[in-house]
């Protein structure tokens, strides 16, 4: 085989393992993503994240909302009434539930903004690894840090 020969086969080797490679790094990459919350009264809820800056996307007729606030996005799926989420809102509170982490530049606005709306946010405190925030439970006890800055710093 001459030298062009084996140049032209390395070189569609190479192309061949950098698009199996690339191919193999976009096939774990997520594309889009969301959180989906189980809401008793979806109008209330959806009143809680406008509040925090979200708008609504997208509304369906049984009261399922999607809210976007730039890339975030929020949606609120209805459950009968009679479930009892108020109830047990204590177990999605951490250390045993989730906390909501919301990121913004306008951290004292969003605390007035709630405060206002009397959703009643505890103090915006610096912790003690250097962000400043504020803590709230939207209508149905889930648990929402409010955090100035960016996720990724």
């Amino acid at each position: 085989m001459s030298r062009t020969g084996l140049t032209l086969v390395s070189t569609g080797c190479l192309i061949a393992l950098l698009a199996a490679g690339a191919a193999a790094s976009s096939a774990g990459e997520i594309v889009d993503s969301k959180f989906e919350l189980f809401v008793t009264d979806p109008g209330e809820a959806v009143r809680f994240y406008e509040v925090l800056g979200f708008t609504t996307a997208h509304a369906k007729r049984d009261g399922y909302t999607t809210l976007r606030s730039g890339s975030t996005i929020v949606a609120l799926s209805p459950v009968p009434w009679w479930l009892p989420l108020r109830v047990v809102a204590f177990l999605r509170r951490p250390p045993i539930g989730t906390e909501i982490v919301l990121y913004t530049e306008r951290l004292e606005h969003l605390h007035d903004q709630t405060s206002a709306a009397g959703y009643a946010p505890g103090p915006i405190a610096r912790q003690s690894w250097g962000d400043r925030d504020f803590r709230l439970t939207d209508p149905d006890g889930y648990y929402v840090r409010v955090s100035e800055g960016r996720a990724v710093p």
